[in-house]
């Protein structure tokens, strides 16, 4: 193995992206297609640019460096692909390549194949940007890796035209790179939009970690305007939970703050809350997939009470149990501008759900959350004892579009207790009632409920246990409503478990009243011996 990395000469380069230029126009010549020669030298460069970059990155091992003839047939098998992608494609997509994701004037967009970026290939995809005079607004650099040189590059673009720039989206940027090379660029990318009046920023998909989240810390610290703030899959650990709370101090105009698949735990959580209690006009929180429980839960719902703008709240899949309920609900009944409510999955049971529900409820001249369009409260363990107070909630939400009710317990007893107020719902979209040990009754009476509805484009009862003559019935009762598309695939529901379940009973009925025979038989026999007491 070579100690010295494969490399190409600028002279060797140039050659080779002449002789594919060449191919290029006589390939598409012979499947009869026009390619200019301009489009042929700019699909060629875009190639072999991007070829080379490939072969640079694959030339390294975590020993050390590759040998030469491996790299080399990774560099030539990457450039045949995309010489034969160029051609297929024809030379408008090779136009498209060489503006290499450049929307609009006021936004660039990077977004697509995943590549990394060189200070040449960086300074290609970023052009719009670095031309003099630019105005852009907002850029997302998602799918890019950037290295040191990447990310100089990046900094010089920003800064052109950090004057108009509001908007900044660096998630998924990167991919593929040392630990040192990323704190690297996105310190130096992070110092650059620090300069611009941000509105919104977006760190999600990097793997940040504590060490990530301080490298990144003069975009976002040191910005008043911050509206929007997402920290989604970033490794956001207790200790960076902690690092961000004590960084984002300024948080008086943050309306949205996005939080997903970390690791925060109650005490990351914890240090989350403070930065809610210093966001009064907070109008979306989003902490859903974080290890949240009731410790972390409490302390989040305390700290939105401070403000009662909320629109969305998200923090699914979190074991925050029925006791967080109480909080939760102080906190809801002061938000009266409520639009979405997912809950999904949070150990709740029937009786925080029930909790939640009353909070929601007609409260004498008070209805909480008029304009309530989503709640989802999927994956609780809600029975038909939860199910009474629910009823009780969707009353008077006339806006509800979405309910989302799945892999819970409520069987037939609980889905009619919901079918008075679900008939009420004229806006209704969505209905997802699967996995709830649905029979015929409670299918057919929330089948007759949503019949009418205009809007209605989902109504999901698979997993359940509904016989084929109800489902036919099913079928035919929203046919006629034309509403028949509106039926959710039904491919694991168990037609047969109520009829073998009526079985059993039926079988265990047949032998208590055998049993019982023979009890009184034995009991008349006794008495007859003067053994048993009168």
């Amino acid at each position: 193995m070579s100690d010295q990395e494969w490399s190409l000469s600028s002279d060797q380069r140039k050659s080779t992206v002449a002789r594919v230029a060449a191919n290029i126009s006589s390939i598409a010549f012979s499947k009869g297609q026009h390619f200019p020669d301009a489009d042929a030298e700019r699909a060629a460069e875009n190639a072999e640019r991007k070829a080379y970059t490939v072969a640079r990155v694959e030339a390294k091992t975590t020993t050390g460096v590759r040998p030469h003839s491996e790299t080399y047939e990774a560099y030539t098998r990457k450039l045949a692909s995309l010489v034969l992608e160029a051609i297929t494609t024809g030379h408008k997509q090779a136009e498209r390549a060489g503006q290499n994701g450049i929307k609009s004037s006021t936004v660039v967009d990077l977004t697509g194949e995943r590549e990394f970026l060189t200070k040449e290939t960086a300074e290609v995809a970023l052009a719009a940007m670095l031309a003099p005079g630019s105005k852009v607004s907002q850029i997302k650099f998602s799918t890019k890796s950037f290295g040191i040189e990447a990310a100089e590059v990046a900094a010089r673009a920003i800064a052109n035209v950090v004057s108009s720039l509001t908007h900044a989206d660096i998630s998924d940027i990167i991919a593929g790179r040392p630990e040192k090379e990323v704190l690297g660029a996105l310190q130096i990318i992070s110092q650059a939009l620090a300069k611009a009046k941000l509105k919104a920023l977006d760190l999600s998909d990097n793997a940040l970690g504590q060490k990530g989240i301080i490298a990144c810390t003069s975009a976002f610290a040191q910005q008043p305007a911050l509206q929007e703030l997402a920290f989604q899959n970033v490794g956001c650990s207790i200790n960076a939970c902690t690092s961000l709370a004590e960084l984002v101090q300024n948080a008086q105009e943050l309306r949205s703050m996005r939080l997903y698949n970390n690791m925060s735990d109650d005490a990351g959580a914890a240090a989350i809350a403070k930065i809610l209690s210093r966001a009064p006009k907070l109008e979306a929180f989003r902490m859903a997939s974080s290890r949240v429980g009731l410790d972390g839960g409490v302390a989040l719902a305390n700290s939105m009470a401070t403000g009662n703008c909320l629109q969305q709240l998200d923090l699914s899949d979190n074991p925050m149990t029925g006791d967080v309920a109480e909080s939760l609900a102080e906190m809801l009944k002061g938000q009266p501008h409520l639009r979405a409510l997912n809950l999904n999955d949070t150990s709740l049971e029937d009786a925080g759900v029930s909790t939640i529900a009353q909070a929601l409820a007609n409260s004498g001249m008070l209805l909480p959350a008029p304009g309530l369009e989503e709640l989802e409260l999927a994956l609780n363990e809600v029975t038909p004892d939860g199910a009474k107070e629910l009823a009780a909630a969707l009353a008077g939400k006339s806006k509800l579009q979405k309910l989302n009710l799945r892999e819970n317990e409520l069987e037939d007893r609980g889905v009619i207790l919901l079918c008075g107020p679900i008939q009420s719902l004229s806006c209704l979209r969505v209905l997802d009632l699967a996995q709830n040990q649905v029979r015929r009754a409670g299918a057919l009476a929330v089948t007759k409920a949503v019949a009418d509805k205009q809007q209605l484009e989902m109504l999901d009862l698979d997993v359940n246990e509904i016989p084929d003559s109800a489902i036919d019935d099913i079928k035919a009762i929203l046919k006629k409503a034309g509403k028949a598309s509106a039926l959710g695939s039904l491919e694991e529901n168990d037609p047969d478990a109520a009829d073998d379940d009526e079985e059993e009973d039926g079988a265990e009925e047949e032998q208590t009243s055998k049993g019982n025979t023979v009890v009184d038989t034995l009991t008349d026999l006794l008495g007859k011996t003067g053994l048993t007491s009168k």
